[in-house]
């Protein structure tokens, strides 16, 4: 049995078992349906009758305990020598009597031998090893699968040339096992962008520190052995539409030097007992592997309060936020919730949030900033715009305010004119009058 996450080297040492023996490994999946353990039989047999051994992957599993019984049945009915890789947790239907090998996290520093290791092998010097090894927590498997995608030639022997070739690659690895449940998001604010009161910008600061000092304070000061659990960075921002929260999980990602993944809940949550908790495993892992920020917009609807169980359900919905409890105490990661209201949000999730961030509706000065900051410098304008009148008349959310700069350019650009006052004003009606509005003196947010 062979535990650990998805790069942690579990096929590798399948095929370095099975040499010591003097055979070869056959990797072995497990099907769904409803023969998948009549398909698992088959296979078994027929890997057998080569004189392999088979190396049959957990990860996918079905949590159908009738499955997992008929599994279970399989393999121990299987005569002779099988390899098991499984995930680091969940019950595993086999058994007892089994060996284990679990492969944990390696440390910066195993990780920066293994990359050394794997260049040397490709005739590359090791000297862009330091700089991987400090960027992307990744196991043994992704290292050497990295190397193995190096074109030397292509690369050159340039250290930066040969890091950015690698760094790409284990991106690469990375994206491929969350993009069917999460979207890249490419356009990244600035903190220019960002128009918040600068408490807020402190406390953001704050968790950009946290990331670029991780190392000094866990592991040089010792305070991993105080923050045991929930190493990583969770952060909930807090507010209402349209007042710079998902803009500002942007403004992070960028000065990271980060990747920021919008997770889609529609795919996350499955009716299938066990596939939502599958699929978050996934997300958290490879955000894990490095330079990924997470995002989940409306995470009320994730992290929603426990409720008495009353239907399946209930039962369900509890089970999947009891997951995400334990997976946020063992994440190393960054991730980021956003939501219109926090009191959604389990109490318990609270406690393991290292930011708690409030976006408040913009004052009238504030909103004169976000008017600017949504009329580009390239947009023609006519000499009677007067963003000072549009911000205290108005009482918009940076959203809005967004929304209703746009559909002013159209305004003008229909009208074959430079965009002026007349244009803003007609644009911020109509938006009160789509949102059913009477009056525009409102607050819209």
């Amino acid at each position: 049995m062979l535990r650990g996450r998805d790069g942690s080297g579990r096929s590798t040492i399948a095929a370095a078992l099975a040499a010591q023996a003097g055979r070869a490994v056959r990797e072995v999946a497990i099907e769904s349906g409803a023969d998948a353990d009549r398909k698992l039989r088959g296979a078994l047999r027929d890997v057998a009758l080569r004189g392999d051994v088979p190396c049959v992957t957990l990860d996918e599993i079905s949590d159908d305990p009738s499955v997992r019984i008929r599994i279970r049945g399989v393999l121990d009915a299987h005569r002779g020598p099988v390899i098991v890789r499984a995930p680091l947790a969940g019950e595993l239907p086999l058994a007892p009597g089994y060996a284990v090998v679990e492969l944990p996290a390696l440390s910066e520093t195993q990780r920066l031998e293994m990359w050394r290791r794997c260049l040397t092998e490709r005739g590359v010097r090791g000297d862009a090893a330091d700089e991987l090894a400090t960027r992307f927590p990744v196991g043994p498997g992704t290292i050497a699968r990295a190397c193995a995608d190096l074109d030397v030639a292509a690369a050159g022997t340039d250290t930066a040339a040969l890091a950015h070739a690698l760094a790409t690659s284990v991106r690469q690895h990375r994206s491929s096992r969350i993009a069917d449940v999460a979207n890249r998001v490419d356009r990244l604010a600035t903190w220019n962008d960002l128009v918040v009161p600068e408490e807020i910008a402190d406390s953001l600061r704050e968790m950009v520190a946290r990331l670029r000092h991780r190392r000094t304070v866990l592991e040089t000061w010792g305070m991993d052995r105080v923050a045991a659990t929930a190493q990583g960075v969770t952060a909930l921002f807090q507010g209402g539409p349209g007042t710079g929260k998902t803009m500002a999980a942007g403004v992070i990602a960028r000065a990271l030097g980060y990747e920021l993944w919008r997770v889609d809940l529609s795919k996350i949550v499955s009716k299938w007992l066990g596939e939502t908790e599958k699929n978050l495993s996934r997300v958290f892992d490879a955000a894990e592997d490095g330079e990924v920020v997470l995002l989940f917009d409306e995470a009320d609807s994730l992290f929603s309060k426990r409720t008495d169980v009353k239907t399946s359900n209930d039962r369900s919905a509890n089970l999947e936020t009891n997951y995400l409890l334990q997976r946020l105490d063992a994440f190393t990661g960054l991730a980021i919730l956003t939501t219109n209201f926090g009191t959604a949000i389990d109490a318990a999730f609270k406690r393991r949030l290292a930011v708690e961030i409030h976006f408040p509706f913009p004052d009238e000065t504030e909103r004169e900033q976000l008017w600017r900051a949504h009329l580009p410098p390239q947009l023609p304008l006519a000499g009677d715009v007067d963003l000072v009148e549009l911000a205290r008349r108005y009482q918009l959310s940076g959203g809005y305010i967004r929304n209703t700069a746009l559909r002013a350019a159209y305004l003008a650009a229909a009208d074959g004119k430079l965009m002026g006052q007349g244009h803003l004003e007609r644009a911020v009606k109509a938006l009160y009058r789509d949102q059913a509005k009477v009056a525009t003196g409102g607050r819209m947010e």
